[in-house]
Parts: structure tokens; C-alpha cells; sequence
């Protein structure tokens, strides 16, 4: 009997992780790419009666993912879909993989998660989570080997021109900051750099969480990008500072506390030092260059 999969969709849902999931599924379990649905079946969950605009869920597929949860049927969301499932406290005590771009949004609303961004897709007892992207046909991939093995997953990924079905060891890319960063510690760290910019780690807990000493973390960065972690952290919040002052309307001290700086006068300090102006003058040039006392 195939393996079977419902699919709940959400309003706004992110459609390039739903087709490559189902296609991953449609071309690992058919010979060629005839696309039957011989080892897995699959069916979009639809509505009967008029759609709910006030609510993520309608009250259709609200009771049918309620019913699921409580017959104990395995539980998958896939990209954003992660924050539907821990609404409802289906996540509530389980690992789940969100992206790097949703995590400070996500730990904040969902304390009792355990949440990173280190990992394209997390598999926990019954729950399983994807950052999105393409990271859906690797989970997908991984539900195939399990289910049909590996050799139909490769299948699958070399049809979708996909070089590899990436396993749940490989990391979410890092942003563009850090170009150079090649090797999975140096990404990892990166990443729970980018995951805690507000409430800073330090550098020897975030070795422990790689299964290295400080020592050697700091080699490997100094070796790979040629900064040290310290500073590598520092240039990521600081990053993320111009990012909030270019694209929102909050108060510097706001982003201060955000970037994990103790003061707006701390944060102003640091802001100068590397990129050469103040948060004010960023923000605000042309009254900067009126009152360069006031910097």
C-alpha cells in the first residue's frame, strides 16, 4: 500500500517547498517519470464551504489537523508552516528546523520550542520541520530512503537537477557576509551567530554545541575567513543593526537592545568604529551634516 500524505495548505503559504516536496515524492516512487503514484499518494485538503479570512487554518482544516495530532499521525511543516503547527501547541517540547531569516520571530512566540537554524530540516518522533527552500526535497528525500531507500531518493534529486538529497547533517546556507565560510562548523557557528543576536552566547558555548574546544573553533575561523568568532559575531550584529536602520522605522535604542548591544550609546560607539558613521548619520544624513555637534 502506498505511503500516504495529506497536505494542509495555509493562506499565503509558500508554494516552491509544497511542488518540491511533491514532486520529490512523485519521481522516487514511479518507474522513469511516469509520476503514478505507486509507492506514495498524496492529496491536497480542500475546503467544502467558504474560507475563513480571519484565521491561519479554516475551522474545516483546523479540526482535521486537531484529529490528526490526537490519532497520533505523524505531523510535517514545511517552511513557515513550522509557526501553524507551534500555534497550537503541536510543537510545544520537540526539536523544529526554522530558517535563519524567521528564527528571533519564531523563539520569541514559541518559547516552549526548541528552535534552531543550523539544519535544513529537523525529524522529531512525530514532528518534522523544514527551514523551506529546496530544504523540502531534502526532507522529502530523507521520508523516501526511509520509506523506499536511498538509490530512489538520488533518482528523484538528479531529475529535479538537484546535485545531491542533502541529509539532516548539512546546514542552511549563511547569508553573504561571510562568503568564504566552506566548512560545516564555520557554518554552523555562523548560524547560531545569526539565531542569537539579541541574547549573545558565548563563543566556548557555541564550541560546545559543535563538539569542539574554543581552540580549535577559533583556528578553523581564523583559517576560513580570517577573522576570529568574536568578530565574526560582532560584524553580524552590527550587520543586522543597518539592516533595521535602513528598512524600519525603529528607535535606535530599540536596535540596540535588538543587536544585543547594552546601550544606544554602547551600540553608537561600535556602529562608527566599523562602518565609519554613526546610526543617526545613516538614518539621517542630512540633519547629521546640520548638527555634527549632536554626533
Amino acid at each position: 500500500m502506498p505511503k500516504r500524505f495529506a497536505f494542509l495548505l495555509v493562506r499565503d503559504f509558500t508554494l516552491s517547498p509544497l511542488s518540491l516536496f511533491i514532486d520529490t515524492l512523485r519521481l522516487a516512487g514511479d518507474e522513469g517519470d511516469r509520476s503514478r503514484k505507486v509507492e506514495f499518494d498524496w492529496q491536497i485538503v480542500g475546503e467544502r464551504g467558504l474560507l475563513d479570512t480571519n484565521r491561519a487554518l479554516s475551522s474545516e482544516k483546523e479540526a482535521f489537523l486537531l484529529r490528526a495530532a490526537e490519532k497520533r499521525v505523524p505531523l510535517t511543516a514545511l517552511c513557515t508552516g513550522s509557526f501553524v503547527l507551534a500555534r497550537y501547541g503541536l510543537l510545544d517540547g520537540y526539536s523544529a528546523a526554522v530558517s535563519w531569516f524567521h528564527i528571533k520571530d519564531f523563539r520569541a512566540e514559541f518559547p516552549d520550542v526548541n528552535a534552531y537554524a543550523d539544519s535544513l530540516f529537523s525529524v522529531d518522533r512525530g514532528r518534522s520541520t523544514c527551514a523551506g527552500g529546496t530544504g523540502a526535497a531534502d526532507l522529502a528525500g530523507f521520508f523516501v530512503s526511509q520509506f523506499i531507500g536511498q538509490k530512489a531518493a538520488e533518482k528523484a534529486a538528479k531529475i529535479l537537477v538537484l546535485d545531491r538529497i542533502r541529509n539532516i547533517r548539512d546546514v542552511q546556507p549563511v547569508g553573504d557576509l561571510f562568503p568564504k565560510a566552506s566548512s560545516r562548523a564555520v557554518k554552523r557557528a555562523l548560524l547560531l551567530m545569526e539565531s542569537n543576536l539579541q541574547a549573545k552566547v558565548s563563543i566556548t558555548d557555541i564550541a560546545a554545541q559543535l563538539n569542539c574546544s574554543r581552540r580549535q573553533l577559533e583556528r578553523v575561523f581564523g583559517t576560513e575567513l580570517g577573522v576570529s568568532p568574536m568578530a565574526a559575531y560582532l560584524a553580524l550584529r552590527v550587520h543586522y543593526a543597518k539592516s533595521l536602520l535602513e528598512d524600519s522605522d525603529l528607535q535606535i535604542g530599540e536596535i540596540a537592545y535588538r543587536c544585543g548591544f547594552e546601550n544606544a550609546g554602547h551600540f553608537s560607539r561600535v556602529f562608527r568604529q566599523h562602518t565609519g558613521m554613526t546610526p543617526t548619520h545613516l538614518r539621517h544624513p542630512t540633519r547629521s551634516a546640520r548638527n555634527p555637534a549632536k554626533e
